[in-house]
């Protein structure tokens, strides 16, 4: 019983670390976010960043983030079950493409017969700036290289301890309907 209460302290604390974590990150990506879409806002001519404009759509990419091992409770499975969910609307292999942060997931889909474009494992808990520079670095130029039209990231938002909700987030292209439907941070 020691051990496993030692066991708990150590989780608890590190909960509490990722917790911080995110907090911070959450208030540094929405001013990232804010700053990225009045930069496009102020851009009224036709744009010549590839990021902005719009194709029509044949194919839709989605980043799924897991985790590289499991015992993580519902975490990977909610999320793939979304991710799964959304693939299964579209009417062939053709219409998707998907990136997968993480053993878990890119295991599953390769488990199911679906291509995965782009597969990156141990990236850390806590990822650094040169490691999310390189995952978008390679979202950036499948984007850029037609392997799809848009692009969805999927993850599970932390709420709290007890409570996580899978997101999926527009992130390509950039586009001006963003701008009227972000309301501002002043925080």
């Amino acid at each position: 019983s020691q051990i496993t209460g030692a066991m708990q302290m150590v989780s608890a604390a590190k909960l509490q670390k990722s917790e911080n974590h995110a907090k911070k990150y959450q208030t540094y990506a929405s001013k990232v976010k804010q700053v990225t879409l009045d930069l496009v806002s102020h851009d009224k001519g036709p744009s010549k960043n590839p990021m902005m404009l719009k194709r029509e759509v044949k194919k839709t990419g989605y980043l799924v983030i897991t985790s590289d091992r499991g015992l993580v409770g519902g975490y990977n499975a909610n999320i793939l079950k979304s991710v799964m969910s959304e693939l299964m609307k579209k009417k062939n292999d053709d219409a998707f493409s998907v990136m997968a942060l993480g053993g878990m997931g890119a295991d599953f889909f390769k488990a199911r017969d679906i291509k995965v474009s782009y597969e990156l494992r141990g990236l850390s808990d806590q990822p650094n700036f040169e490691e999310v520079r390189h995952i978008v670095s390679e979202a950036v130029k499948l984007y850029q290289s037609e392997e799809f039209d848009e692009l969805f990231v999927c993850y599970n938002h932390h709420v709290n301890s007890l409570t996580s909700e899978v997101r999926m987030e527009k992130m390509l292209p950039i586009s001006f309907d963003d701008v009227t439907s972000t309301p501002s941070l002043d925080t």
